[in-house]
């Protein structure tokens, strides 16, 4: 039998959002203070992950993901401009910025390490991270800066680019990544499935965490990020009527989808791919979908 309605009911309830709201306020006025010596470079933060886009889930999803960005300076990608186009914006920015990312991560360690103290811990590849204390939350920070991709440059007036955000991680990687646009393309889609597409997500998410706890599938290999972006590919007509009509019509059109033609919700980035930092590996959405599908066939 499949999983039954009163099951997927449950599993689309948004898990900790006030707990998870108060850390970040907590955090926002730290990291953002006027005293920190980087609050002059134009910063602001905003929530992403999980909590950012409400399909957060009970246990599992505790981290609360927050992004502090400087806009002091911006990277960039100019290589589809023509050679005038290319001239054109050295003219404008000839210089490459004395701030960068490497000095502003120097800058919030610094501060945070006063504020927080062995709460901090910067060992991790991509974002610092705030051990939970009292009624505050595990909080991943990470550090980035705006970047554009040029698709046309003439003046600072007359030219197109895509905005998103980069940011590296402590063994030299540049990654490039579009929250705003996540975040977006989400939101309409889940008003576009009159609202149906972020319960569905948090189902899904569900079974996932059933799997890892029973072994079936490796703890990392199916980030929520990914999830999300799975389900954004879905048409809108496939959602709607139950929980269990719209799981199964998930399952079904994502079988018969060429796994290569799925994009990011961001639009920008292919869903599955292997050796980027921007997709899914290809093997764990086999696995995810292999198994969930078991699950969803057999369960008891």
């Amino acid at each position: 039998m499949t999983i039954p309605e009163n099951q997927l009911e449950t599993w689309t309830h948004i898990g900790a959002a006030q707990q998870s709201a108060t850390t970040y306020q907590s955090i926002k006025s730290v990291i953002e203070h006027k005293d920190a010596s980087y609050s002059t470079r134009n910063i602001d933060s905003f929530l992403q992950g999980s909590y950012g886009n409400d399909t957060n889930v009970y246990g599992a999803d505790s981290d609360v993901d927050i992004v502090l960005r400087t806009k002091g300076m911006f990277y960039y990608n100019v290589d589809n401009l023509s050679g005038p186009e290319k001239a054109a914006f050295k003219s404008v920015y000839p210089k490459v910025a004395e701030y960068d990312l490497k000095s502003f991560r120097t800058d919030v360690i610094a501060w945070l390490s006063k504020q927080y103290e062995s709460d901090l811990d910067t060992s991790g590849k991509k974002a610092l991270r705030l051990k939970a204390n009292g009624t505050r939350r595990n909080a991943d920070i990470l550090l980035v800066a705006p970047h554009k991709k040029y698709t046309r440059y003439y003046s600072e007036q007359d030219n197109e680019c895509v905005e998103g955000v980069m940011f590296i991680t402590t063994d030299g990687a540049n990654i490039v990544n579009y929250p705003k646009q996540h975040s977006e393309n989400m939101t309409r889609k889940h008003q576009d499935t009159n609202s149906w597409l972020k319960p569905t997500v948090r189902i899904f998410k569900n079974i996932r965490n059933r799997l890892i706890r029973d072994g079936k599938i490796k703890n990392g290999i199916a980030p929520s990020y990914f999830i999300e972006g799975m389900l954004s590919n879905v048409p809108t007509n496939q959602f709607g009527v139950s929980y269990q009509n719209t799981v199964d019509n998930c399952f079904d059109w994502l079988g018969k989808e060429n796994a290569g033609h799925l994009m990011c919700a961001n639009g920008i980035h292919p869903l599955i791919r292997d050796n980027t930092h921007m997709s899914w590996p290809i093997q764990g959405y086999i696995d995810l979908m292999a198994e969930s599908q078991k699950l969803w066939l057999q369960w008891k």
